[in-house]
C-alpha cells in the first residue's frame, strides 16, 4: 500500500503520537525500511532449512559414493561402463571424472558435519509475522523516544496500521491480548533491536534518537560481560 501522508498520519495517531514532521519522517524510513525485511524474511524462510540442507547433503553423500564404487569396479574389471560412456558421451574421461568425485566425497561428509552443527547452535527464528511485530515495536520505541514503550493499546493499534501499509494481508491479532502475548514471547526470546533484514538489529549512534539501519544477515549477539 503506498504511504501517502495521510496513512502516514492515521498510523501515528492510531499509536497516540504527536504527528510531527520528524515523527513522519522517521515513521516513512522506518516503514521502507521494515517492507523490505518483512518481504526478504518471507524469501528467506522458503530456502532450504538446515536440516533439509543435511538431508539432501546425505543423500549426494551417497550417490557420489555409489557412482565412484561403481565405476572403480568397471574401470579395474572389463570397462564395459567406461566403453559406454565413452561412445555416448564424446570427450568424457570416466577415470578423471572418478578421481574427481573421489575428492568430492569427504568434503560431503565435512558439510554434513557442519550443516549439523549449525542445526544444533542455532536459536529457533522467528516467523516472518512475527519478525514485522518486533520490528514495529521497536520503531514505535524510536519514534517514542521511550527504550520500553510497553505493550499496550496504542502499540496494538499502531501496529495494525504499520501491518496494513506494508502487507495487507498480514494478520494482527485483534485481541490486545493475543497480541501482547505473541508480543512478549517474542520480545523475550531476543536480543537486540530488528532493522530491515532477518537477526539483524537497530545499532544506536551517539547521536539520541538516531538510529543507524544495519542490512547484515547475523544474529544479534549478546553484551558482552
Amino acid at each position: 500500500m503506498k504511504l501517502t501522508l495521510g496513512r502516514l498520519k492515521a498510523a501515528l495517531i492510531a499509536g497516540k503520537i504527536p504527528v510531527t514532521d520528524e515523527a513522519l519522517a522517521i515513521l516513512r524510513a522506518g516503514l521502507d525500511t521494515i517492507t523490505h525485511g518483512y518481504h526478504l524474511n518471507r524469501v528467506l524462510r522458503e530456502i532450504k532449512t538446515e536440516t533439509e540442507l543435511k538431508k539432501d547433503l546425505s543423500r549426494l553423500y551417497l550417490a557420489c559414493r555409489t557412482f565412484v564404487d561403481v565405476l572403480d569396479t568397471d574401470l579395474n574389471g572389463l570397462g564395459q561402463i567406461e566403453t559406454m560412456l565413452s561412445a555416448t558421451w564424446p570427450g568424457i574421461r570416466v577415470a578423471r571424472l572418478v578421481e574427481e568425485l573421489r575428492l568430492l566425497s569427504p568434503r560431503l561428509e565435512m558439510a554434513i558435519i557442519m550443516a549439523g552443527q549449525d542445526l544444533a547452535k542455532k536459536p529457533r527464528r522467528q516467523t516472518p509475522v512475527t519478525w514485522l511485530f518486533l520490528a514495529v515495536h521497536d520503531l514505535f520505541s524510536q519514534i517514542t523516544g521511550e527504550d520500553e514503550p510497553g505493550i499496550a493499546g496504542p502499540l496494538h493499534r499502531f501496529t495494525k496500521r504499520c501491518a496494513a501499509l506494508i502487507d495487507t494481508e498480514i494478520t494482527v491479532p485483534e485481541s490486545e491480548n493475543s497480541f501482547h502475548k505473541r508480543l512478549t514471547a517474542a520480545l523475550a526470546r531476543r536480543t537486540g533491536k530488528l532493522t530491515s533484514s532477518p537477526g539483524s538489529f537497530f545499532q544506536e549512534t551517539r547521536t539520541p534518537r538516531r538510529f543507524c539501519f544495519s542490512t547484515q544477515l547475523i544474529e544479534p549477539k549478546p553484551p558482552s560481560s
